[in-house]
């Protein structure tokens, strides 16, 4: 039929859109639950090492533009937390870096700590940075710079490391980052 080309960009359409507002009730529905972790004994380099191979399959396809570059201590980095949680907020600040990296680059995740030291977790990318007066918003709810997406990543990622007793903190490098 002569329509079909238009019948398909209609589908196309609603497919999209479908998938937008799943994302935004998704992220809401994130938000709105309060997490309340299953405590136990984690080691934290393990969970970034899967995070890492997760983030390579997911963002490189047959293009390899994207690198993770892991450096931990030799040693176990153990914390007391939920693991599927922890791993959903390395998921989205590892997707972060790498799409702001736009043309690709290197996301280097950076573990610390340990041995009766707070353990310190840093996702250094080399994208354009995020302006001083927009760092102050990122974790807000509904708050994005992208394209894309609807700003609940963030903020759902600092309610679960609040609910960790950690602290989730970004800024920018000079020169960017």
């Amino acid at each position: 039929p002569e329509n079909a080309p238009v019948q398909q960009r209609l589908r196309d359409m609603v497919v999209r859109e479908s998938d937008q507002l799943n994302e935004i009730v998704t992220g809401f529905l994130d938000f709105a639950r309060e997490p309340s972790p299953v405590r136990e004994r984690i080691n934290v380099t393990e969970i970034v090492q899967e995070v890492r191979e997760s983030l390579l399959r997911e963002m490189n396809g047959a293009e390899g533009r994207w690198h993770v570059e892991v450096v931990a201590p030799n040693y176990p980095c153990i914390v007391s937390g939920d693991g599927s949680q922890l791993k959903q907020v390395f998921v989205n600040l590892g997707k972060n870096g790498l799409e702001a990296m736009e043309a690709g680059g290197t996301l280097t995740i950076a573990i610390g700590g340990g041995g009766g030291q707070p353990i310190q977790i840093r996702f250094e990318d080399r994208g354009p940075g995020i302006d001083p007066d927009r760092v102050a918003h990122i974790f807000e709810p509904f708050y994005t710079t992208k394209r894309t997406g609807v700003g609940m990543g963030l903020a759902v990622c600092a309610r679960i490391v609040t609910a960790h007793d950690g602290t989730l903190r970004a800024g920018s490098r000079a020169g960017g980052g």
